[in-house]
This record gives C-alpha cells, sequence and structure tokens, in this order.
C-alpha cells in the first residue's frame, strides 16, 4: 500500500513537471516567434516595373551559431533591365555583357554618384555583370557602407567610378559617410541635387563637305585686269569649294579627324597680240586663259557637347596648309587646226598649225589656321545635317613663286596678299 502510495506520488509530481515546462516552454516558444516575426515584417520586397520580377532587398541568413539574423542587402537605387541587342547598338556598345539603367532613385547612393538613365553597369571590382541575377549576386557578396569600384559605359567610352554600397533608410552625407535619412547634423544634405541628363556626342563618321568661301580676291583680280581680264574675274562675294572629311570619338567628347577642300575655276578673254613675223610687226588675235586654284586642308580637333539626344554642337580647329594659284596661259590661234594624218604629218604640221604657247603660273603657299563651330541634328543613328561656320587666318613665309613656261622667274613689287576669309558649310553626315 505504502509503495502504490509512493508511485502515485511520484506520478503526479512528474506530471506537474511536465505540465509545467510544457507551459514555459511553449511561453518560450511564442515569445521567440514574435520577436521572429517582428524582424519578417521589416523585410522589403520591390516589384521592377520594367518586367515584373520581384527583388527581396532583405533576406534570411544564419550567422556563425545558427542563429537567424535579418540581413538587409546592399543599396545601390537603380531601375535597371537586361541589355537587348538593339539597344546595345543604338549606345554603340560592343561588348557582349552588361546590364542597362533605366532610371535612378532620388536620394539614393546612384544619385549620389550621378549615375544616369542609359549607363550600362559593366563590372563591380572588376566582377562582369552579365544581366540581374548576377548583379544580385555580386551584391549579396558585400555589406552596407562597402567601397567598390564600378565600371560603366557611357557616351561612346568606358568610365570607372568610386562607389559606396549604401541603405534604404539612409544617404550619404558631404563628407560621403552613410548616416540616417531623419538625422538632424547640419551637414547632412538629405536632398542630392538631380545630376543633369547626359547625351552621348556620337562616335564619328564623315561626309562630302561643301565650303562657301569668302577669301579677299582683290590683288588677283587687279592682276588679271592688267592683263586684259575683266575687273571682277573672279568673284569677291565668295565661292563654293568641294571638299570631304571625317573625324573619330577619341573620349571625353574630343573629336580628332581630318578635312580638306578646293576651288578651280577658269576665264577666257581675247587679246591683240602684237608681235613681229619674219621681222614685220603683226597683229594676231590670241586666247588667253586665266586658271584660278584655291586649296585647303589638314587635321582637326573639335570638342563636342550634346544639348538633346538628337542636337550636338562643337568648337575646334583646323591646323593645315593651303594655297592660291593663278595659272594664265595665251596661245596664238592659227585658224582652225586638221585631224593629224600619220601618213602626211611630222615637223611641218606642229610648225604650220600649232604657232606658240605661253604661260605664266604664279602661286603662294601658306599655313592654314582656321577656328570653326559646329551644330549637328542626327535624325537617324548614321544620318544627319551638319553646319559649320569658321574663319581661316593664313601665314607665308615665303611669298609668291612664278614660272614661266615652266621656268622659275622672280617675282617684283609682289602684292601683299593671303587666305583670310569666312568660311560657312551645310550639308549632310554620315554617321553620329
Amino acid at each position: 500500500m505504502k509503495k502504490k502510495m509512493v508511485v502515485m506520488v511520484v506520478g503526479f509530481i512528474l506530471l506537474g513537471m511536465f505540465a509545467w515546462a510544457q507551459k514555459n516552454v511553449e511561453v518560450i516558444l511564442d515569445k521567440e516567434m514574435k520577436k521572429l516575426d517582428q524582424k519578417l515584417q521589416n523585410i522589403e520586397v520591390n516589384v521592377n516595373d520594367d518586367n515584373g520580377k520581384i527583388v527581396v532587398t532583405k533576406t534570411l541568413t544564419p550567422d556563425s551559431h545558427g542563429k537567424i539574423d535579418i540581413y538587409e542587402k546592399p543599396y545601390i537605387g537603380i531601375y535597371l533591365k537586361d541589355l537587348t541587342l538593339k539597344k546595345a547598338r543604338e549606345l554603340n556598345y560592343n561588348k557582349f555583357y552588361g546590364i542597362l539603367i533605366t532610371g535612378i532613385v532620388s536620394e539614393s547612393p546612384a544619385n549620389y554618384y550621378r549615375l544616369i538613365e542609359d549607363d550600362i553597369l559593366m563590372e563591380i571590382n572588376g566582377e562582369k555583370v552579365w544581366d540581374e541575377d548576377t548583379l544580385d549576386k555580386i551584391v549579396a557578396a558585400y555589406h552596407i557602407g562597402d567601397k567598390v569600384k564600378l565600371k560603366i559605359f557611357r557616351n561612346g567610352q568606358e568610365k570607372t567610378i568610386d562607389f559606396m554600397f549604401g541603405a534604404r533608410d539612409k544617404i550619404i552625407n558631404e563628407n560621403g559617410e552613410l548616416v540616417d535619412k531623419d538625422s538632424d547634423v547640419l551637414n547632412v544634405k538629405k536632398i542630392h541635387k538631380k545630376g543633369k541628363k547626359e547625351y552621348s556626342v556620337g562616335h564619328g563618321g564623315g561626309s562630302w563637305i561643301p565650303v562657301w568661301y569668302k577669301p579677299d580676291v582683290t590683288d588677283i583680280n587687279n592682276v588679271l585686269s592688267e592683263l586684259g581680264f575683266k575687273s571682277e574675274t573672279f568673284s569677291e562675294k565668295g565661292f563654293l569649294l568641294q571638299g570631304g572629311g571625317g573625324k573619330g570619338n577619341v573620349g571625353k567628347g574630343w573629336f580628332v579627324g581630318g578635312m580638306g577642300a578646293g576651288y578651280d575655276n577658269s576665264e577666257t578673254t581675247k587679246h591683240e597680240w602684237i608681235h613681229f613675223k619674219n621681222g614685220i610687226p603683226d597683229t594676231a588675235i590670241v586666247s588667253r586663259k586665266a586658271n584660278y586654284k584655291v586649296k585647303f586642308g589638314g587635321v582637326t580637333l573639335d570638342k563636342r557637347f550634346a544639348f538633346s539626344e538628337h542636337f550636338v554642337g562643337s568648337f575646334g580647329f583646323l591646323l593645315g596648309g593651303g594655297y592660291n594659284s593663278v595659272k594664265i596661259s595665251q596661245t596664238d590661234d592659227n585658224g582652225e587646226i586638221p585631224n593629224y594624218d600619220f601618213d602626211n604629218g611630222g615637223s611641218e604640221h606642229l610648225d604650220d598649225y600649232y604657232d606658240y604657247v605661253s604661260k605664266l603660273t604664279l602661286k603662294q603657299n601658306f599655313l592654314i589656321f582656321q577656328p570653326k563651330v559646329m551644330f549637328m541634328y542626327h535624325f537617324l543613328d548614321w544620318l544627319g545635317i551638319r553646319a559649320e561656320a569658321g574663319y581661316i587666318l593664313s601665314y607665308s613665309s615665303d611669298g609668291w613663286k612664278a614660272k614661266r613656261n615652266g621656268e622659275s622667274v622672280k617675282i617684283e613689287n609682289e602684292p601683299d596678299s593671303n587666305m583670310n576669309g569666312l568660311t560657312l558649310s551645310i550639308g549632310p553626315w554620315l554617321g553620329f
């Protein structure tokens, strides 16, 4: 009987202890679950509007002791989507990796470090970004406040940017430090200025270039007037040069290239040529021809600025050389010249029908410096219209050179001429 009583008492004690232990375990579990639930409520979910993909920005990760804690993913502050071949071609991007930035979140690290729409994010600390998934994996390896180097592609060139990962509830102050958004510290810049959108300045191209040129040809016309030509043989209002050129982007909006243009025109007049023939004065009507040439060309350097997606401008200069040339030829017209007959030709044929030709060539070489400004509007990636205004400044160290019938002759009392003049050009442009 006593044994049964002892067993019953021990049993009641054990049951009580079990009930007490069970209740306390439930309380402890309930308390811990509430803590865990409270942390889970802080998980943020971002829906990418471009493709509907859900991105979890806070995840649960166990620490070294196996305990679960909330880990907040480092924050960049960009809207993005995978890069298409069409978009890469529009941006002149020739790599097979990278992800397109489609927008920037205000008060974010991306805004602070001036990332902009249409930047292509290529690498983070040397790791290539292929798509959104690889970006998530790369970013997940870092912590808030970590500093990295971002390689991006913008306006036809690659750039490396120093960058610090942030957090959604923090901003970067003027000292480059992460602080809470509600901080009342005076040196905190809570509102970052929105970066001005940058447009592409293009990659380069080339085309036919017509140039309206207005040099001072007064001295040349005066010389021709003395030789029996009109007082204004060549227009002093200017004339159209034909040329061509091209240029390419060498980085930071600078373009290097070359161009050249020239003009060639002739005028004729009849002249009474008084000469001696067999010792007797004779007068013959001869044909005089004046051929005027002007050419210039050289290397160009331009700095471009993009005003909009389709409109760019630049200022720069050409450095090179050019020349003025006048050739006056006189032909004794001895009537109609018959066809040449091999059976009845020979020296006599030349003596009878080709009496005399006289030529005088005047030429002056110059060093050319041409400052200029340009504006371009492109309709397509490969086609635009270009307008340019400039002014040619010239320098000649040795003056005019002359040849008469191929032999050099000295020039005396030569005019102080130059190639200085206004240039205007408008025409198509292939490329951008």
